[in-house]
């Protein structure tokens, strides 16, 4: 069962935390994670809805986070059609390595939850 409380919560702290780590190289995928092992830890419903959750978490926050990361690498957009299907296109790429992530976070918060 999906937790929406705790997806939302884990979807803007993988925005939040993927902003911020993106300062330092690799630190994105690490400020991905993080959130999908908080969620994981909070559902406490066995590692299948820690991985759900973690999934649902990926993909609302990744696509965000994806529209921002593109919108800020280049500031400057071309004034040409296409640029509406670029940012969408780099947007899916985000959320589904997002959803990745967050997958295996929450199966990895879900059993320290299970171990503590």
């Amino acid at each position: 069962m999906i937790n929406w409380k705790y997806s939302l919560i884990g979807a803007a702290l993988v925005v939040v935390l993927g902003i911020v780590f993106k300062m330092v190289e690799g630190g994105a995928f690490i400020g991905i994670f993080i959130p999908g092992v908080i969620v994981g830890y909070l559902v406490n419903n066995g590692y299948k809805n820690g991985a759900k959750n973690g999934i649902i978490t990926g993909i609302i926050g990744g696509f965000i986070l994806g529209i921002l990361i593109y919108i800020t690498i280049d500031f400057n957009l071309p004034p040409f059609p296409n640029v509406i299907y670029y940012i969408f296109v780099f947007a899916l790429f985000t959320a589904a390595i997002s959803a990745i992530l967050d997958a295996v976070g929450g199966i990895i918060g879900s059993i320290i939850r299970d171990k503590i």
